[in-house]
């Protein structure tokens, strides 16, 4: 909404991991020197830990784009899977084919792999993102992957980056076999108040828009305190806060305009001077949109919320309106919201047995999937993530479960506080998943040609569909690529974009 007026090239405050956006502090020049002194060293795991929202992803990306072609990446993002679910995932992120289903498959097609890399002197990583999420059953398997060696050396170096409480789950006894295998650990801090500062500089120039916009030196003392330092709320308020200095028409962005957008952001209701008012007015820009955006109000569900506080200027409110995500998600346990919205999606298909797949993704392509899927949701006043379940998306709404209830939610909102994480449930009606190779390749080959894909090699056809559904394009036919040739089957089955059977 504001790139243009400020003459951005796009957001300076995006919530998205990108790396050009990174900004080496103190703090995160040391984190990625641990980084670089394990992956050189090559001996036993690299942990990195920081609180939420303290930049963790993005060094991980940044980390991962300065690598050379000689090394081999894995990028594991959501890790609460099983064992054998993460050696899928390494495996697929790796591109290598595995000829079997059973975790000892996996384990040996990752061997072969990394005895051919080592051969061709090629180095491998395994890097896992929120790694405090892995159960210690696979912090297990994780162990034994790093016991793939030759005489001489490691074949893989494994990275684990994640939460504080990731230092307290390798401290228990159980894991005390890895935790012996560390050999450079650092936990990120926030920032300090002048890092905020030369923090927001960087994300301004990156963007564009270095000595197009200025934040007051009042304005950048008010997002370090209101921030705490944490770069994702510093970004979410400087966000806030250059729409509320593009909505008045103004370049220099004051503190009373920071501390409006802190407010927005901590769940607070923020109120709206009749000059800010006059100029949305002058701007054309319809006061509902604007309060959906910035100057939402936190009245119970049903109520029109108040957007202009002059009782001279005309009340303006949204029609239909629905129930703000941000409280509620602030109320919401999180593993409590995971299995209740677990439970919602899983008791739209009834009593069958069913499979669950992580992915990192995006709307289009859950779209596309128009399967009822499991959501994780962040807020900014929260150090932990929770979950809802999104049963039905028609046009601009979206109904979701949470909170034990169902509620209709707009689809912007709901996009704005995904992770980009979700967890798909789906069924394997033929049973193909755990079966014999060529059971598993003859119905692969039918069911691609069913749909078109008649390419001469199974490998082509595959990597086709694959493109065609914005999979990554390996030509190996994982638990992603096979529910996602059941999601465009014949089959009946709980659909997205009705809500019902189909």
């Amino acid at each position: 909404m504001y790139a243009e007026f400020f003459g951005f090239r796009e957001k300076p405050f995006s919530l998205t991991p990108d790396p050009k956006y990174l900004y080496l502090s103190p703090r995160h020049t040391e984190a990625f020197a641990h980084l670089e002194f394990g992956r050189r060293e090559r001996g036993g795991f690299i942990v990195i830990t920081g609180e939420v929202g303290t930049g963790k992803t993005t060094l991980a990306r940044y980390f991962l784009s300065r690598l050379d072609a000689r090394t081999a990446t894995a990028f594991v993002l959501y890790p609460a899977l099983s064992a054998a679910e993460l050696l899928r995932a390494t495996l697929e992120d790796l591109h290598i084919p595995a000829t079997g289903h059973s975790l000892k498959d996996h384990v040996d097609a990752l061997h072969r792999f990394l005895l051919a890399s080592a051969e061709q002197g090629q180095v491998v990583m395994l890097l896992i993102d929120e790694a405090q999420d892995l159960s210690a059953e696979v912090l297990e398997q994780v162990r034994l992957i790093s016991n793939l060696e030759t005489d001489t050396e490691k074949l893989i170096q494994i990275v684990l980056m994640g939460q504080s409480e990731l230092q307290e789950l390798l401290a228990r006894r159980e894991l005390r076999q890895l935790a012996q295998r560390v050999t450079t650990r650092y936990h990120l801090s926030p920032l300090n108040r002048t890092e905020t500062e030369a923090y927001i500089r960087h994300r301004l120039m990156v963007a564009g828009g270095e000595g197009k916009v200025t934040f007051t030196a009042g304005a950048l003392g008010v997002v370090h305190r209101r921030s705490g330092g944490v770069p994702r709320l510093i970004n979410l308020i400087c966000d806030r806060a250059l729409l509320a200095a593009y909505v008045a028409g103004v370049r220099v962005v004051e503190a009373h305009m920071v501390r409006r957008a802190a407010g927005e952001v901590r769940g607070h209701a923020p109120w709206v001077d009749s000059r800010v008012a006059a100029a949305m007015v002058a701007a054309g820009i319809g006061l509902a949109a604007a309060g959906a955006l910035f100057f939402s109000s936190r009245a119970p569900a049903g109520t029109p919320p108040p957007l202009l506080a002059p009782a001279s200027l005309p009340r303006v409110a949204p029609a239909n309106p629905a129930p703000t995500l941000g409280p509620l998600l602030l109320g919401l346990p999180s593993d409590a919201s995971f299995d209740g919205a677990l439970a919602a999606v899983q008791t739209l298909w009834g009593s069958a047995a069913l499979e669950r797949t992580p992915m990192r993704t995006h709307l289009e392509q859950v779209r596309l999937l128009d399967l009822p899927v499991v959501l994780e949701m962040f807020h900014p006043a929260r150090r932990d993530a929770c979950y809802l379940a999104l049963l039905r998306l028609s046009g601009n709404e979206a109904l979701v479960f949470a909170g034990g209830a169902e509620r209709t939610i707009d689809v912007a909102e709901v996009d704005r506080l995904w992770t980009r994480r979700a967890v798909f449930v789906w069924r394997d009606f033929d049973a193909i998943a755990h079966a014999d190779e060529a059971t598993f390749t003859a119905w692969t080959r039918a069911e691609l040609f069913r749909q078109g894909y008649t390419d001469p090699t199974l490998a082509r056809a595959v990597g086709r569909f694959q493109r065609k559904t914005e999979l990554a394009a390996d030509g190996v036919v994982g638990n992603r690529t096979l529910m996602t040739l059941y999601s465009r089957a014949a089959y009946r089955r709980p659909r997205l974009h009705t809500g019902g059977l189909s």
